[in-house]
């Protein structure tokens, strides 16, 4: 009787002082390390909102900035278009850092783009219409492929965006 009390004390001390707190640890640990990835996610979600809003502000301007172009109104307008201008190419780049290249949303933003091109080079009159048309329509595809990208759940675990 005395050795399965032994047995039986030195269980509950092994237990208590050694197997709990392991696993208590260890689930805190998982918890914390849960934690920091949602947090990580979270954090490059809100970078890349903040890219795709640049991105969508840029093209709300598109079909106006290429009337400017085309009409070559004043010097001070038409250096603010080709200034707009030059800031489309580098925003595809910066979607390429945070998505991949064959992601929905940069593949859409490609098309916008080449759209965006197409209308520049297409010149003014009724032959343009047509193809800020299509340009309309790429950029309401590009903003809905952001849109989806940005209201996906957040994983718990895996490489999140």
């Amino acid at each position: 009787m005395a050795d399965s009390a032994v047995v039986l004390g030195v269980t509950g001390i092994l237990v208590s002082g050694v197997v709990g707190p392991t696993v208590a640890a260890w689930l805190a640990r998982r918890a914390r390390s849960r934690d920091f990835h949602r947090e990580q996610v979270a954090h490059r979600r809100d970078e890349l909102r903040r890219l795709l809003d640049e991105a969508a502000s840029l093209l709300a301007s598109g079909p106006t900035k290429i009337r400017v172009l085309h009409e070559r109104s004043s010097q001070s307008d038409v250096e603010e278009a080709e200034a707009w201008l030059g800031q489309v190419f580098p925003i595809g780049q910066r979607l390429q850092l945070w998505l991949p290249a064959d992601h929905p949303v940069v593949s859409s933003y490609e098309r916008v783009r080449e759209r965006l091109i197409d209308a520049a080079t297409a010149g003014a009159g009724p032959a343009a219409d047509p193809v800020l048309s299509q340009f309309e329509e790429e950029r309401r595809w590009f903003l809905d492929h952001a849109r989806n990208a940005l209201l996906s759940p957040i994983p718990e675990a895996g490489p999140g965006l």
